[in-house]
């Protein structure tokens, strides 16, 4: 007789490379009381834990404060919810999705529409206004936003350069801007990170073109 076993999806957005990390956890792949899920960049990880009463313990990287969040969720929370989502308390931005996989993927999509609504709607005067008040959006915030949007014209293959093959594209990070170049044809472009303005500028992009 086979047993089902239970199984649940799990996401976390990764603050090295901005992208989101999803697999599948099953019971069994916890049976030795630790599963770390790892980005494929190597820059983060996600570790749950089994607790000695039966819970989960989920040590959970965070894009925005730039540290680790730690969590306690019930068995059943982990297992048998549709969707559950964790946020970072200090800025509210998604950075957990844990569920069915269909109700995980609608979540992803929906945060990362209101993490571009965040900084990118309301008209010039309230981005103005922001950018006045600093401790609104801080610079790190700004800086893994413009990252997590590289990653997706990386992955949608939006980032153009002289090559006429695939080019080979790096991300440099600096104080003030991130600069994507190309290792094989040299063309580069930097995004300034120390603005809101900038920031929503280059939110609205449908492309990268290096020069």
């Amino acid at each position: 007789m086979i047993l089902n076993q239970k199984e649940t999806t799990l996401a976390y957005r990764c603050p090295a490379c901005g992208g989101v990390v999803t697999s599948v956890v099953g019971a069994f792949s916890l049976s030795g009381k630790l599963f770390r899920l790892k980005c494929s960049c190597g820059g983060s990880h996600m570790t749950v834990e089994k607790t000695n009463d039966g819970k989960m313990r989920l040590i959970v990287p965070c894009m925005v404060c730039a540290t680790d969040h730690s969590y306690i969720i019930s068995n059943e929370v982990f297992f048998d919810n549709d969707i559950f989502v964790i946020g970072c308390s200090m800025s509210g931005i998604d950075i957990c999705f844990i569920g069915k996989e269909r109700f995980v993927e609608d979540a992803i999509l929906r945060s990362n529409e209101e993490i571009i609504e965040m900084v990118g709607g309301g008209d010039l005067e309230s981005i103005k206004n922001m950018e006045k008040d600093r401790s609104t959006l801080s610079d790190p915030q700004i800086l893994d936003i413009v990252k997590f949007v590289i990653n997706d014209l990386a992955e949608e293959e939006k980032i153009f350069c002289n090559c006429t093959d695939k080019g080979d594209f790096i991300c440099d990070i600096y104080d003030e801007h991130v600069t994507v170049r190309c290792s094989k044809c040299g063309c580069k472009k930097d995004i300034p990170t120390n603005s809101v303005i900038s920031a929503h500028a280059f939110l609205d992009a449908t492309e990268l073109r290096l020069e």
